[in-house]
């Protein structure tokens, strides 16, 4: 373990959750808006002292290998990797048979980047359409584009003479079998210019390719494999989170050059989904660097479409939007291409939802008629009543009012009657179910915190009864403990725990200080008192249920003269604490 060791000694716990989240000062801990819910008020606590971190919303968190397994949704095996990286520690050797499929999958994506890259460099036209694009070497070696050259096997061929079996290369999406019955092997990617996709920890997990010559699909994307799911990724994340974090906003555009072009121009903060409508778990995803995002989709028909599909997404979590209307309906590498200063513009005047729907609205519907305007009035209506302010349902309406012509007070009166469906909740905003800590870990919070006090759980709790099972194993090490010495030793205490229960001694310290703030000796000893009292009474009842139950039950004469004995004598456990 002592690789462990070393990793959480270069890596304080504050320092990684805070290239995660904005933490601000809180007494001896650390605060910022919780990362695993959708968190409105700071409820994520960060120990530099104890090394922890913990949301007591949701209730979730841990030391930094749980963290870094929590928020990048990984094993404990890969979140020690991902540490080991971070802070240059030398991890033992493994065996490469003992790769699992991600990992084997990395590692086959990462030699078909290669591969692609290098066949860019050595095919001059296809090197030339990116820089016909407007793209600089720079960027095309940022981005890491490449080239997959027409031919059923090239990929297939170089891989398997790099070690990897078809097996794998199937796995991976690298390569396709023609049919069940036809076991043979083709590559997937043919003739297209690559575009290598990678999650936010920057392992290359799937391609885009966009076709050289005539065909369809235009765009070919991986199938989904034990690294990529397409409803997870966000095309462009890796590159972008650090500038999302600092600009806290995130522009989400709609294609991979759409994305290159922003970064090539400045704009690092753009982000695409990866062959799919924007989904919840990308939004939970994003959720972790900023709750401020801007939608810079095409002006076309079908972008309009997806930005209002998007919106009524978002509308569900507790995301601040903005649309950015491109310029001259173009795509956001055209007007980037043509006109840079025009796309700084349109990202700094980024217009509020409501003025997006009113454009949308007059390009759907014709108000050069009666039905028109009906239909018009229909789409607007419940997106305007779902604002709460008066004032505001009031400027909307009478804007809307001029465009069809007629009296705001009237679509007053139309507003009343209109039915609104609260927004469907995305997955990164559904409200947690918080768990309520028992009095046995509040008590051992305070044991934990001021051991000087332990003598009062010594000589009052009742432990002749059964315990709660999941903090039984804390109560009799600290029994054992001052027993042994006639004082409470913590040190001794930690001796005999396991690391994962070292790790609960450390939450439950952290939960008194977060619950008890600024506790007197006199006040923490008070409620240590108030906490005994009070399992010994819930646990002294409980028995005497269980007690009275087995009684009625009992048909043995002297089973039931033991138990009678028995429950006599918890009657006088409680005569002495009442």
């Amino acid at each position: 373990m002592d690789h462990l060791e070393e990793i959480r000694s270069k890596l304080p716990i504050e320092d990684l959750v805070g290239s995660y989240i904005q933490l601000k000062k809180a007494g001896r801990n650390l605060k910022g808006l919780c990362p695993f819910h959708n968190d409105s008020r700071p409820s994520f606590t960060v120990s530099p002292e104890k090394g922890i971190c913990w949301c007591f919303v949701c209730n979730t968190g841990g030391d930094i290998f749980k963290f870094i397994q929590l928020i990048e949704n990984v094993d404990f095996r890969e979140s020690v990797k991902i540490l080991a990286q971070r802070t240059g520690v030398k991890l033992p050797a493994f065996r490469p048979e003992a790769q699992d499929e991600r990992m084997r999958t990395v590692a086959a994506n990462r030699a078909a980047v290669k591969f692609f890259a290098e066949t860019l460099e050595n095919s001059k036209n296809h090197y030339g359409y990116f820089l016909n694009r407007g793209l600089t070497p720079e960027t095309i070696e940022k981005f890491r584009l490449g080239f997959a050259p027409d031919s059923y096997t090239a990929l297939k061929d170089h891989l398997l003479g790099a070690g990897f079996t078809e097996k794998e290369l199937l796995l991976a999406g690298l390569i396709s079998q023609r049919s069940i019955a036809d076991k043979s092997t083709y590559d997937r990617f043919r003739n297209r210019l690559t575009f290598p996709i990678y999650d936010h920890q920057d392992s290359p997990i799937g391609f885009g390719g966009r076709i050289v010559a005539e065909g369809e699909p235009k765009y070919l994307n991986s199938p989904d494999t034990p690294t990529y799911a397409k409803s997870l990724v966000i095309y462009g994340l890796n590159w972008a989170k650090e500038t999302i974090k600092k600009k806290d906003l995130a522009i989400f555009v709609e294609g991979y050059m759409d994305v290159i072009a922003c970064h090539q121009a400045g704009t690092e903060n753009a982000i695409a989904v990866s062959g799919t409508a924007l989904t919840p778990g990308q939004l939970k995803l994003i959720k972790r660097y900023t709750g401020n995002i801007a939608f810079a989709f095409d002006q076309d028909a079908a972008g309009m479409e997806a930005t209002r599909r998007a919106l009524e997404l978002v509308s569900g979590g507790d995301f601040n939007v903005k649309v950015i209307i491109v310029p001259e309906g173009k795509d956001p590498d055209d007007c980037i291409r043509e006109s840079p200063e025009k796309w700084e513009e349109a990202v700094k005047n980024a217009v509020p939802v409501m003025d997006f729907y009113f454009e949308y609205a007059k390009k759907q519907f014709d108000i050069s008629d009666l039905e028109g305007r009906k239909a018009m009035l229909q789409f607007m209506l419940p997106l305007i009543k779902m604002y709460p302010l008066e004032m505001e349902r009031n400027e909307y309406l009478e804007r809307l009012a001029l465009i069809l012509k007629t009296d705001a007070k009237v679509l007053w009166r139309d507003l009343k009657k209109t039915g609104v469906k609260a927004p469907a909740q995305s997955e990164a905003a559904e409200a947690p179910k918080a768990q309520a800590f028992s009095r046995e870990e509040y008590l051992l919070g305070f044991i934990f915190e001021h051991p000087e006090f332990y003598p009062t759980v010594a000589d009052n709790l009742i432990d002749s009864i059964p315990i709660d099972s999941l903090t039984e194993k804390f109560y009799k090490t600290c029994k054992r403990a001052y027993n042994s010495a006639s004082t409470l030793d913590l040190n001794a205490v930690f001796g005999e725990l396991s690391p994962e229960e070292k790790e609960r001694t450390n939450l439950y310290r952290l939960l008194i200080e977060e619950q008890y703030p600024d506790f007197s000796e006199e006040a923490a000893e008070r409620e240590i008192a108030n906490l005994v009292a009070s399992i010994n009474r819930q646990n002294l009842f409980k028995v005497q249920k269980e007690y009275e139950n087995q009684i009625r039950l009992a048909t043995d004469p002297g089973e039931k003269t033991l138990l009678l004995n028995r429950y006599n004598e918890i009657l006088k456990l409680k005569t002495k604490i009442n």
